[in-house]
């Protein structure tokens, strides 16, 4: 499995703009072959973002990033953002499952 945490801080008054934007990204990731999970989180200390996915495989999130969502997003953001996107990416392997954590 591919986890990828992509962080940034949206610029002053930029926040409910990016909001809007992620939302159809989001909603098309998630139907994207190979898609896990794919969520936007808010943290609220800083009022950071972070894109939080899983990917099947490193193919899988390849290919998701040359989708039309994918590019759209990036185009129609790069300037909102305060300071550059911080991309990392993890290889995992499921130690547990639900049913074994009961």
């Amino acid at each position: 499995m591919i986890i990828v945490n992509a962080t940034f801080e949206p610029k002053e008054g930029k926040l409910d703009e990016i909001l809007e934007k992620a939302e159809p990204l989001i909603n098309a990731s998630k139907t994207h072959e190979g898609n896990i999970s794919y969520n936007l989180y808010k943290n609220v200390q800083d009022n950071s973002l972070t894109f939080v996915e899983q990917w099947q495989s490193s193919e899988a999130l390849q290919k998701h990033m040359k989708t039309e969502e994918f590019l759209l997003f990036g185009q129609e953001t790069k300037d909102l953002f305060a300071k550059d996107l911080e991309i990392k990416i993890y290889t995992a392997e499921l130690l547990t499952d639900e049913s074994a954590a009961k």
